[in-house]
């Protein structure tokens, strides 16, 4: 009976911790941190033009221009540093995204990123979203 115990004491701490960890991330993103729209489109360099603002509580967003449509992007969110705490580039189920459909994605990606094929050329807007329980990435065409 006390192993039992002592099981499930240990996975409600590790399940605590790690929600911990999450928002502990978030917070910093929302703090002050500086994330930047990284891949094809910026030549993987954290450029000025596409460092990610905060447009609402926990909500991120960043425009970039993808001239040529049906060609697959690659990219994440990430510091200037890579730091592996701030770069959002794994979606959870390894799928791409489409437009207007938001995918929960993770920090922690090293050699991962995120993808998006737009169907016309345009400006998208490149959302970060916390204000779930998990992060979500999301593209629009932007107005």
């Amino acid at each position: 009976m006390r192993l039992v115990i002592s099981l499930i004491a240990g996975v409600l701490i590790v399940g605590c911790s790690s929600q911990s960890n999450q928002h502990d991330i978030q917070d910093r993103v929302s703090s002050g941190s500086v994330l930047f729209l990284r891949g094809d489109m910026t030549n993987w360099d954290a450029l000025p033009e596409y460092k990610v603002q905060q447009t609402s509580t926990r909500l991120f967003s960043v425009k970039a221009n993808l001239p040529e449509a049906g060609k697959t992007y690659h990219f994440k969110f990430a510091d200037a540093q890579w730091n592996p705490s701030m770069n959002y580039g794994t979606a959870i189920d390894d799928a791409a995204l489409s437009l207007n459909r938001p995918l929960p994605v993770r920090a922690y990606s090293y050699l991962d990123e995120l993808k998006f094929t737009p169907e016309q050329a345009g400006t998208y807007e490149f959302m970060l979203d916390f204000r779930g329980h998990k992060p979500v990435a999301l593209v629009k065409l932007a107005q």
